[in-house]
C-alpha cells in the first residue's frame, strides 16, 4: 500500500521553483501586507512552473506557489490569482493529478522541517500547528493501513489485533489535535492564521483552502461507514464525500473510490461476528 509519509517526505525535500529564499521572506511580507512583493514573486515563480513535468516536483511547486497566492488573496481580498499564476497552478495541478492549489498535505506532510519550513507567519503557534497536523496525518495513514486488513482477517483474534492498532493510532491522532487546541487560542487561530486560508477561484471553479476535511481521516471514515447510512443521511454523506475527496492525493482518492463501492466495517460487522470485536482494543 502506498504511504503518504513516504511520498510526502520526498516532496518536502524539493524546491523546484527555486523558492527557498522567497518562502523564508514570506512571513515578513505578510506582516507588512506587501501586496506588490507578493504579486511580483508569484509571477516570477510561475515562470518556472511550465518546465515541471513530474509529480513530486509539481506538488512541491504547488505548495510554494499556493501559499504565496493565498497570502496575496488574504491581503487583497481578491480570490482570483493573476493570469500567469492561475495558468501555472492549473499546469501544476494537472501534472500532480491534484487540485490546482495547496492542500492540507502541502501545508503539513509536504512541508519541510527546520530552516526550509514554509509558513505564513513564522510564529511559534503556526509551527506547532504544522508539526502536530503532520504527525496526526501520519498516525491516520498508519491507521488506514491496518484498517484495510480487517475485512480479510482470518479470525476474531487477528481482527482484534488490527483494530487495536487502529484504535491506538486514532488516539495518537486525537492527542496531536488536542495539543493544537491547547496551544493555539481561538483568537490566535481566527485572527492570525485563518485569514491565510482563503478560497481561490481558478479557471471558474472555487477551490477551498487546507482544512480538516481534507485530512486522511476521510479515507478511514469511508472504510468504516461506507453504505451504513440510509435516506437523507446517506445523500448528505455522499455529497460531503464528493465535495472533499477531490482534495486528497490520487492514492487516497483511489482508496475512497474503492471503499465507496463496498460495505464498510460498520455494515460488514452485522453479518460477520469476528468483525464485531470480542474485546475492547488494548491501549498500547
Amino acid at each position: 500500500m502506498t504511504l503518504t509519509h513516504d511520498l510526502d517526505s520526498i516532496t518536502a525535500t524539493l524546491d523546484p521553483l527555486g523558492a527557498d529564499a522567497v518562502m523564508r521572506a514570506l512571513p515578513q511580507a505578510n506582516i507588512a501586507a506587501d501586496t506588490r512583493w507578493l504579486h511580483t514573486r508569484a509571477e516570477i515563480l510561475s515562470r518556472h512552473a511550465a518546465s515541471i513535468r513530474d509529480v513530486a516536483p509539481a506538488r512541491a511547486a504547488l505548495r510554494d506557489l499556493g501559499m504565496i497566492t493565498a497570502s496575496l488573496a488574504r491581503h487583497t481580498g481578491c480570490q482570483i490569482p493573476p493570469p500567469a499564476v492561475e495558468a501555472a497552478m492549473l499546469h501544476l495541478g494537472a501534472t500532480a493529478d491534484e487540485v490546482p492549489r495547496e492542500t492540507v498535505y502541502s501545508y503539513a506532510t509536504r512541508n519541510p522541517r527546520g530552516p526550509r519550513r514554509r509558513s505564513f507567519t513564522d510564529t511559534p503557534g503556526e509551527h506547532v500547528f504544522i508539526d502536530e497536523v503532520t504527525d496526526a496525518s501520519h498516525a491516520l495513514d498508519d491507521a488506514i493501513r491496518h484498517c484495510a486488513g480487517i475485512p480479510e482477517a482470518a479470525n476474531q483474534e487477528a481482527a482484534d489485533e488490527l483494530a487495536a492498532t487502529v484504535h491506538e493510532r486514532l488516539r495518537a491522532f486525537a492527542a496531536h489535535l488536542l495539543t493544537v487546541k491547547r496551544t493555539l487560542t481561538p483568537e490566535y487561530f481566527t485572527g492570525l492564521l485563518r485569514p491565510y486560508y482563503p478560497p481561490l477561484d481558478i479557471d471558474g471553479t472555487t477551490y477551498y483552502a487546507p482544512g480538516g476535511a481534507q485530512m486522511p481521516l476521510l479515507v478511514l471514515d469511508v472504510m468504516i461507514l461506507s453504505q451504513a447510512a440510509t435516506g437523507n443521511l446517506a445523500a448528505w454523506y455522499e455529497q460531503y464525500l464528493t465535495d472533499n475527496v477531490l482534495y486528497l492525493p490520487p492514492h487516497h482518492r483511489a482508496m475512497v473510490d474503492a471503499a465507496r463501492r463496498t460495505p464498510g466495517l460498520a455494515r460488514l460487522a452485522r453479518h460477520h461476528p469476528h468483525l464485531r470485536g470480542g474485546r475492547r482494543p488494548a491501549h498500547r
